[in-house]
């Protein structure tokens, strides 16, 4: 952990400007803000710097699609230590600063990963360092003055596996008055791996977020934003993360709502096995395990070349079993005032357990397109071999994701009742509608029944008085943000995981992504989607019918299943609302709500009722051997029994005898 000093842990407010200089800069620097603190800091628009703690920073100016606004953004902050050497595999520590003027105006390197198609923006190990702690910051010019706009820190990631942040230019979200922060942390076995104990401890991703939050409480206000209003929001793994910090006790006050898309700290991709388990196959593979003590093993992985280290974490991950990699763990295994998830994130938000705060959440229509992406080559191959591969591999995969291990007597059932959901009733030949219903597949059991039980769970405890809920689905068509993915047979549409982010992040990122500009139907719905995350970024709820948009954007409440869909429909006039509650046959379809509660409900009641029947079975096992062990030794006590009965029978006919003879005796004496 390092010195006390500088433990993760320790007092964010310790002095960490060590060189006389620096110390009377900073001085003079805090001096000017308090005088200038009733007014605003005043910053020159042609020399965009601030100066923190650490050192002053220079940003650039952006201007927005439109050039309605113009934003500074600060990019490639280093928010804590380059994690390398010695602190590979250890908690981040806080970055002591820079002497010279820091220029921020490009994203610093994505943490090391596997090479990834559906991140198209980590194309080369030549775009990757372990230096990569870095936090981004974009806000609009006219709030550097001020110190009342909003902030929200954005946390992205696919899987804990892949994903940098420099993927999302955020200067159209930040046009809409907010003061944004992408953050840069650790993945896979370098941000994860962990021998569950105080030495490799794990978790290190989800502390690097921590001290992302630490370092915005600490400086965000020099950038204009507003210390009481910060919204964390998350996608995929990283609205995963975003759970995991609301069940944390360390971050207490240091958010105060919660976005939370397509990501769930329920789903099946955030299980494991064995943490542990996962980081001594690692470790094993690298030679590095023949000393079972923690020491020596990170000793021998920090000799390791970082290209050595992926490699290893790639075989693993590469395996395609996604029930033995390394991912965040309750930590419960260290001292109190060390962990960071001290219980299960599912049972604390069973239990209430969380910090209550307003929470906006939802999914798109078609998640489960991503997970479709990594079968593209063998799903190429027609009818005949997908179907072969659905039933044989994806559907004993994912049941071992859901714990339905291999040996109960329920697989079978359990089995056989998905095939006959997602598979029986399809056509012969027809792959087209294979594929949708392998798509539903992975959108029902990967990310929409998670998704639902989560919500469930949230709304349970999230009321009016302590931070309403709120929830959508995405439904609007057009190219998405995984090299549209949806359309790998040419024949599909659909609404991808990850097709949101294009419209809030705006006309920048769709340029980016697919090389042109919006539509005029597309801008509007994107200018809808911004606007509304704004609003609950500031009020904690969306007010869409303000804008008249649509319905009012209600919170939700499970029995009236009162989500908001969210699309824009080209074939309409411009005033046509986009969002809307779905219809009562929408909502009571009775195939789509089975489906969700097929993976809720019935398959883990069959699992469960397989564990108490394994439970019986076994005790009536143990029972019978018992019986069985039994039957020598009853043999022979019921020989010893007889033979002492027959014994007796003889001690009595003696006794008789003897007693006679005694008569006839005593008759002839006399």
């Amino acid at each position: 952990m390092g010195a006390a000093g500088n433990s993760l842990f320790s007092d964010w407010s310790t002095p960490i400007m060590s060189a006389r200089i620096r110390a009377v800069v900073f001085l003079l620097v805090r001096l000017v803000f308090v005088i200038n603190s009733v007014q605003g800091v005043v910053v020159n628009a042609q020399d965009p710097t601030v100066t923190l703690r650490q050192g002053t920073l220079k940003g650039i100016k952006l201007y927005t699609a439109d050039a309605r606004m113009s934003v500074i953004a600060y990019l490639g902050i280093p928010y804590a230590t380059p994690p390398t050497g010695t602190l590979r595999f250890a908690p981040p520590q806080r970055h002591a600063g820079w002497d010279r003027v820091f220029f921020a105006g490009s994203f610093g390197p994505a943490c090391p990963q596997p090479y990834e198609p559906l991140v198209p923006s980590v194309a080369s190990v030549s775009q990757q360092d372990e230096n990569c702690l870095f936090l981004n910051i974009w806000t609009p010019e006219i709030s550097l003055n001020y110190r009342n706009t909003p902030v929200v820190v954005f946390l992205e990631g696919e899987g804990f596996v892949s994903g940098t942040p420099s993927r999302f230019p955020a200067q159209d979200l930040a046009a809409e008055g907010l003061v944004v922060v992408s953050v840069n942390y650790r993945m896979n076995v370098f941000g994860f791996f962990s021998l569950e104990d105080s030495e490799a401890r794990g978790n290190l991703g989800l502390l690097d977020q921590y001290l992302a939050l630490l370092w915005v409480r600490e400086n965000i206000a020099y950038f204009g934003g507003d210390i009481k209003s910060i919204t964390l929001m998350g996608h995929s793994a990283g609205a995963a993360s975003a759970v995991y910090h609301m069940v944390s006790p360390k971050t207490a006050g240091l958010f105060h709502k919660v976005i939370i898309m397509s990501g769930s700290a329920i789903s099946p991709w955030m299980k494991t096995r064995s943490v542990s388990q996962a980081s001594r196959s690692i470790a094993r593979s690298l030679g590095c395990l023949s000393i079972n003590e923690t020491r020596p093993i990170l000793k021998c992985m920090r000799d390791k070349s970082t290209s050595e280290l992926m490699r290893a974490f790639e075989t693993q991950y590469r395996d395609g079993n996604w029930t033995d990699l390394v991912l965040p763990v309750v930590d419960t295994y260290l001292p109190d005032i060390e962990q960071y998830l001290p219980r299960d994130p599912i049972k604390a938000i069973e239990d209430g357990m969380y910090h209550r705060v307003p929470i906006l959440t939802g999914v798109t229509s078609h998640e489960g397109a991503i997970s479709i992406a990594r079968w593209s080559d063998l799903i190429a191959q027609g009818f005949t071999n997908l179907r072969h591969l659905f039933v044989n591999a994806i559907i004993p995969s994912v049941m071992h994701m859901y714990g339905f291990a291999s040996g109960m007597s329920s697989v079978p059932e359990i089995r056989t009742l998905l095939e006959w959901q997602y598979v029986d009733n399809i056509p012969s030949g027809d792959a087209h509608a294979l594929l949708s219903k392998i798509l539903d597949f992975f959108t029902d059991s990967q990310y929409r029944a998670p998704y639902e039980l989560q919500l469930q769970l949230l709304t349970k405890h999230n009321t009016e008085q302590v931070g309403s809920t709120y929830a959508y689905q995405f439904e609007q068509t057009s190219p998405d943000l995984y090299s549209k993915m949806v359309n790998i047979t040419g024949m599909f549409q659909g609404c991808g995981h990850g097709q949101e982010l294009i419209y809030l992040f705006g006309p920048a990122l769709m340029q980016q992504v697919t090389g042109r500009r919006f539509t005029p139907n597309e801008d509007r719905l994107s200018v809808i989607v911004r606007r509304l995350w704004a609003e609950f970024m500031r009020l904690g709820h969306p007010t869409a019918n303000s804008y008249g948009y649509g319905v009012p954007w209600k919170r939700y409440v499970p029995e009236q299943v009162n989500y908001v869909v969210i699309k824009s429909d080209p074939n309409l006039p411009p005033q046509q609302p986009v969002l809307r509650i779905p219809s009562t046959s929408e909502v009571n379809d009775v195939a789509a709500r089975y489906r969700i509660s097929l993976w809720n409900e019935l398959l883990p009641k069959m699992h469960n009722l397989s564990v108490i029947l394994e439970q019986i079975n076994m005790l009536n096992q143990i029972r019978t051997e018992m019986q069985l062990a039994e039957q020598p030794y009853r043999s022979v006590m019921f020989t010893l029994i007889g033979f002492v009965f027959l014994l007796l029978i003889l001690l009595v006919i003696c006794v008789i005898l003897l007693k006679r003879k005694s008569e006839v005796r005593e008759r002839d004496l006399f």
